[in-house]
């Protein structure tokens, strides 16, 4: 049980994010559970009387101290979106990733969003370079099976400040990775070539890249806005990732591609369970084959990217 917290308000009453995460950090419950962590011989924890956003402040503490991986795990699609949207006002959002379904509705329905595919790739390859991350996601999410890490290392392809790299040969493996060329990148998968800026749009990045080249040395690296064409963020350096869900080869349950090492913190594991047996049964459903106008080969190709409960467990 988390008791309610003592602390010296000020002269408005109210008090700020920041004050309510210091009166979290030392409470005797958040210094227990940090044990608990560490202690290897520990594998499952029950968290009891955390409502509302009490559950992300609390968490929001154990995040900032540890260095592995955290994967949440909520009930629905709203739940999963309040609770990403407590951990970024407490922690920003560098760290902490929403890992939604690729599609716009239902799976059954098998109607694509492009923006939900790109921040599913993001955090595949933020988990394949070993950053600190924070995972927030659902069932029906966890139902759609990824590449493995050995199919998204191999598309891969990374850049650093001061590296050589030929302009002619990195646009060639751009077009090979299935990168188009284009006068100004606008969405995903397009690169474009003015002097000797490259501009680069990933499928693991919100904004798009500009790689800014001295002769053959890559001199700066930046996201920038593509309305304005405005600079955002200066990077050390970047991981450029090819649209994967086309590829061909043996994918996975997403639980088997995070790391081991990997803390797992799941609302109701019963009903993730069921609603992604649900979620299966649906890909193959009278109401599914309607959908896909009787095109047999899509269906089983979209029922094969489907894990069911059995193997989420």
């Amino acid at each position: 049980m988390l008791y309610p917290l003592d602390g010296e308000l000020k002269k408005t009453g109210i008090m700020t994010i920041t004050e309510l995460q210091q009166q979290y950090a030392v409470h005797p419950n958040v210094t227990a559970m940090n044990r608990l962590l560490k202690d290897v011989s520990v594998k499952h924890i029950f968290c009891g009387g955390l409502c509302a956003s009490s559950a992300s402040l609390f968490f929001s503490v154990l995040v900032r101290k540890e260095t592995c991986p955290f994967v949440f795990i909520l009930s629905d699609l709203e739940e999963a979106g309040y609770f990403y949207h407590d951990l970024t006002q407490v922690l920003g959002g560098e760290r902490i990733l929403f890992f939604p379904s690729s599609f716009r509705r239902a799976i059954k329905y098998g109607q694509k969003d492009a923006a939900n595919e790109i921040l599913r790739t993001e955090v595949l390859s933020r988990l394949e370079q070993k950053k600190p991350v924070t995972v927030v996601t659902y069932p029906e999410a966890l139902a759609e099976k990824v590449v493995s890490r050995k199919r998204l290392s191999d598309a891969m392809l990374t850049l650093k400040v001061g590296q050589q790299e030929d302009t002619v040969k990195l646009m060639e493996t751009l077009s090979k990775y299935g990168f188009e060329h284009v006068d100004y990148v606008y969405e995903p998968g397009q690169f474009a070539l003015r002097g000797s800026i490259l501009d680069v749009y990933s499928f693991a990045s919100e904004y798009p890249y500009r790689i800014d080249f001295f002769g053959d040395e890559i001199d700066s690296l930046r996201t920038f806005e593509v309305e304005t064409q405005l600079s955002k963020e200066k990077k050390d350096s970047i991981c450029i990732v090819p649209e994967l869900s086309g590829t061909e080869g043996a994918d996975i349950c997403f639980l088997d591609f995070v790391d081991k090492d990997a803390t797992l913190w799941v609302k109701d594991l019963l009903w993730v369970r069921e609603r992604i047996q649900a979620v299966h049964d649906e890909a193959v459903s009278p109401q599914a084959l309607k959908a896909y106008e009787g095109e047999q080969t899509e269906l089983v190709n979209l029922s094969k990217k489907l894990i069911d409960g059995a193997e989420f467990t």
